[in-house]
């Protein structure tokens, strides 16, 4: 008897340790809908893939570096993604960034034709820099972040830039809000009742519509919160 309780405590604690702890969860968080990008076996674009996590899928940071950070996924994955799609109840590294339905096109200007401007890890010149667009250079304009545009560059690189540098050739798409009828409606950092609560709302408060990400979750904003919310309980106005 004895012997078989030794047994189910090291069982035990052996799943202890395999399976994620996700007290300390936050979510991947990209700019597309149905968007994925690869789970790095290691911090940079020229190590291996360990798989793909999508827009909203639920994490934890294990260690934060300038730029990657490593985390482990629900499943338990391991590997590495870029700060900058990492949002949640934590470090909040992507909060606060206000993602357009689709993009427009703008241009790195700079004051000397010949100079370059550093494309940031995140909206301040205190992140990481990702590397430098030199002037004229041409991006997509994904969302914005107080005075800085989020942009994605022709290789796919994303990140942020000072709207000072950046010239649109047309204005951001128009802002959809929505209201909130339900009587106390949770705010979650993914696309289902499984992911983590961020906050509540009640009936009549305002929100800011992001993306309708599935037919059942939209993607909201409000007062420096974002997450997700059913459908069923938001009006557009």
């Amino acid at each position: 008897m004895k012997r078989k309780l030794s047994v189910l405590l090291v069982i035990a604690m052996l799943l202890s340790f395999t399976l994620p702890m996700m007290a300390g969860a936050e979510s991947v968080s990209l700019a597309y809908k149905n968007g994925s990008l690869h789970l790095r076996k290691g911090p940079g674009t020229n190590y291996g893939s360990n798989g793909y996590v999508k827009n909203g899928d639920l994490i934890e940071v294990l260690s934060k570096g300038s730029v990657w950070s490593k985390v482990v996924t629900s499943s338990g994955r391991v590997g590495y993604i870029k700060n900058l799609y990492i949002s949640g109840n934590g470090a909040n590294y992507a909060d606060g960034t206000n993602y357009y339905g689709g993009s427009y096109t703008g241009y790195v200007t700079t004051k000397h034709a010949g100079s370059s401007v550093n494309l940031r890890a995140g909206a301040s010149t205190s992140t990481a820099s990702m590397g430098q667009l030199k002037n004229g250079t041409k991006v997509k304009v994904l969302g914005e972040n107080g005075s800085w545009y989020l942009v994605e560059t022709a290789s796919g690189t994303q990140g942020y830039m000072s709207k000072t540098y950046i010239k649109t050739s047309a204005s951001a798409p128009a802002a959809t809000y929505a209201t909130v009828t339900g009587s106390v409606v949770n705010l979650r950092a993914g696309t289902g009742t499984q992911y983590a609560i961020k906050t509540a709302f009640t009936r009549g408060t305002t929100v800011k519509v992001l993306e309708k990400t599935t037919a059942g979750w939209w993607k909201v904003q409000w007062n420096g919160y974002t997450g997700y919310m059913s459908a069923n309980y938001l009006k557009l106005k």
